[in-house]
C-alpha cells in the first residue's frame, strides 16, 4: 500500500513537472490552432466532413441559396467549410474547458426580409447556433442585428457595407464587422481617382441603403480631392433589374469616363454584360470599354462571358486582395488552388479558382471569430465581446484592427484595374492587376459620435496606419431612405 503510494506521488510530481515544462518552454497541454496548419489535403466543398451533432461550436451561414443569387451561399459554405476543416482537423478549439469542432449550419434567406427572419430565428432557437455570418444586403443584415440582440447571439457580418449599420440605433455589441462600408470603399476610390485623367463620372448604383450610402460619399469625396471632378448622371435602379439599356444609354449620351456603380450580385452581373454588348467605350481610351468601379467587378463569371479583353480597365476598389509575396498568402494559394484542380461543379470553375476579393474577405472574418473564440476560451457572447474589442488579425500579413467603440474593421484597401493577359491563370477573362494601397487613415470607416468612448476598458493598440477609435467624421447628410428592397 505504501509503496503504491509513493508510485502515485512520483507519477503526480512528474505530470506537474510536464506542465510546468510546457508552460516554461511557450507551450501549452492544448496547442492552440494556427491557420493552414491543419490537415487539408482532402478537402472538397461538396463532402464536408465537419460533425453535424454532439457538442460542437454551431456557426450558421445566413445567407442566400436560392433564387439568382445562390451561389453567394455556395461561396460561402465553401470558405466556411475551409477553415472548419482546417481547425477541426488540429482538434478543435478548447472553449468552456472542452476541446469542441465546429459544425455548420445552412440558413437561406431566400434573399427576402420575411424568409430570412423565419430560417434565422429557427436556427437560433432549435439548431442552438453559437454564432452566424452573412449576409448580402443592409435590409437583411437589420433583420440580423436586431435577432442577434435579442437572442444574444454572435453576428459576424463579412458582407453587408452600410455605415448605418454600425451607427445608433442599428448598432448593438452583438455584431461584428470584419468588411468594409460605404464609407471605406467610397473614400478609397475617390482618392484612388485623385491624380487620375478622368474628371466624367456617372453614377449608376442600385436603390437602396448601400447604393444611396456609398455613391454619397464618393461625390463628397472626389469633389475634396478633385475639384475639377464632375458628376455628369446619376440615376438608382432597383435590385435585380433585368434590363440596363435605359440607363447605359443615358452613360452613353452623358460623355461619362468612368461609371460609378458599387453594384453586386446578378446587378452586378447584368450591367457588366450589357455594357459591352451595346458598345460602350471609353472616351479617353476608345481601344477600351467604358470603365465601372465597384467592390465586387472580380466576378469570373461575367467576366469570362464578354471575354479577357473586354473586362480591362474594370476597377476593383475590393476590401481583400491577395498578395502572393507574402508567406502566408502565397501558402494559402497554393493550398486552394491544388485543391480546386480536384473539385467538382459547382466548384471547378473560375469563380473559385483562387480565393481571391469577397472569398479572401470571408475567409479572414470566420479565422479571426475562431481566434476571439479561442483567445475567449469561451462561447459566452459577453466574453468574446471582450475578447474582440480592439483585437487585431494579421495571420495573411496585412492587419486588421477591429475598433472597439462600434465593431469596424480598420485596414488599408487596395485598388485594382482588371488586366488581360492577367497572372492569375485565368486566360477567358481580365482579372485583378498590382493594386493602389490606399492607407487607412485615407479610407476610415465613419463612426457615429455618440458611440465614440462607448468602450474605455479595452487598451487600444495601434491601428494599421491610424490611431484607433480616432473619430471620424459622419458621412454628409444621406438621402432619404429608398424603399427597402
Amino acid at each position: 500500500m505504501k509503496k503504491a503510494m509513493q508510485v502515485r506521488q512520483r507519477g503526480t510530481r512528474w505530470v506537474g513537472f510536464l506542465f510546468l515544462a510546457l508552460i516554461l518552454f511557450g507551450l501549452s497541454p492544448v496547442q492552440a490552432f494556427v491557420p493552414l496548419k491543419g490537415d487539408l489535403s482532402k478537402y472538397d466543398p461538396n463532402n464536408q466532413t465537419f460533425p453535424t451533432s454532439g457538442d460542437t461550436i454551431r456557426v450558421a451561414i445566413w445567407d442566400s441559396f436560392t433564387g439568382p443569387n445562390a451561389y453567394i451561399g455556395e461561396a460561402y459554405y465553401a470558405i466556411l467549410g475551409f477553415v472548419a476543416q482546417d481547425i477541426n482537423s488540429q482538434g478543435g478549439i478548447k472553449v468552456d474547458g472542452k476541446m469542441k469542432k465546429i459544425q455548420i449550419v445552412k440558413v437561406d434567406t431566400q434573399s427576402a426580409p420575411d424568409p430570412a427572419r423565419r430560417a434565422l430565428e429557427k436556427a437560433i432557437l432549435q439548431d442552438k447556433i453559437h454564432a452566424f455570418t452573412g449576409v448580402a444586403g443592409t435590409h437583411l443584415a437589420k433583420i440580423g442585428q436586431a435577432l442577434a440582440k435579442e437572442y444574444k447571439v454572435i453576428f459576424v457580418n463579412v458582407s453587408a457595407y452600410s455605415d448605418e449599420l454600425t451607427e445608433l440605433p442599428n448598432f448593438n455589441e452583438y455584431f461584428f464587422r470584419t468588411c468594409g462600408t460605404s464609407s471605406t470603399s467610397a473614400k478609397s476610390l475617390g482618392v484612388f481617382y485623385k491624380n487620375r485623367p478622368e474628371t466624367k463620372f456617372y453614377i449608376l448604383a442600385q436603390d437602396y441603403v448601400w447604393g444611396h450610402e456609398s455613391t454619397s460619399v464618393f461625390e463628397k469625396t472626389i469633389k475634396e480631392v478633385k475639384p475639377n471632378a464632375k458628376i455628369v448622371g446619376k440615376e438608382y435602379f432597383p435590385l435585380f433589374t433585368k434590363d440596363f439599356a435605359p440607363y447605359l444609354e443615358k452613360v452613353r449620351a452623358s460623355g461619362a469616363e468612368v461609371v460609378v456603380t458599387m453594384a453586386w450580385g446578378a446587378d452586378n452581373e447584368n450591367l457588366i454584360k450589357q455594357s459591352r454588348q451595346l458598345g460602350i467605350k471609353s472616351p479617353l481610351k476608345p481601344d477600351l470599354f467604358i470603365p465601372m468601379a465597384s467592390p465586387f467587378l472580380d466576378d469570373a463569371r461575367p467576366l469570362e462571358v464578354i471575354g479577357g479583353p473586354a473586362g480591362r480597365g474594370l476597377v476593383l476598389c475590393t476590401d481583400f486582395q491577395l498578395n502572393r509575396d507574402l508567406p502566408n498568402t502565397k501558402k494559402l494559394c497554393d493550398i486552394w488552388n491544388k485543391l480546386w484542380k480536384t473539385w467538382k461543379a459547382p466548384y471547378n470553375t473560375p469563380l473559385y479558382q483562387w480565393p481571391n476579393g469577397g472569398w479572401y474577405r470571408n475567409m479572414t472574418g470566420y479565422y479571426w471569430y475562431f481566434q476571439v473564440v479561442q483567445k475567449a476560451g469561451s462561447l459566452d457572447p459577453k466574453k468574446i465581446i471582450a475578447a474582440w474589442e480592439g483585437d487585431t488579425f494579421d495571420f495573411f500579413g496585412w492587419k486588421h484592427y477591429m475598433r472597439p467603440d462600434d465593431h469596424q474593421v480598420v485596414a488599408d484597401r487596395p485598388i485594382a484595374e482588371l488586366e488581360f493577359p492577367n497572372t492569375w491563370e485565368q486566360p477567358n477573362n481580365a482579372a485583378p492587376g498590382k493594386p493602389l494601397w490606399i492607407p487607412a487613415k485615407d479610407c476610415l470607416p465613419s463612426i457615429d459620435v455618440r458611440l465614440v468612448g462607448r468602450v474605455t476598458k479595452v487598451s487600444k493598440p495601434a491601428a494599421p496606419t491610424v490611431k484607433p477609435a480616432a473619430p471620424a467624421a459622419k458621412p454628409a447628410e444621406k438621402p432619404a431612405p429608398p424603399a427597402k428592397k
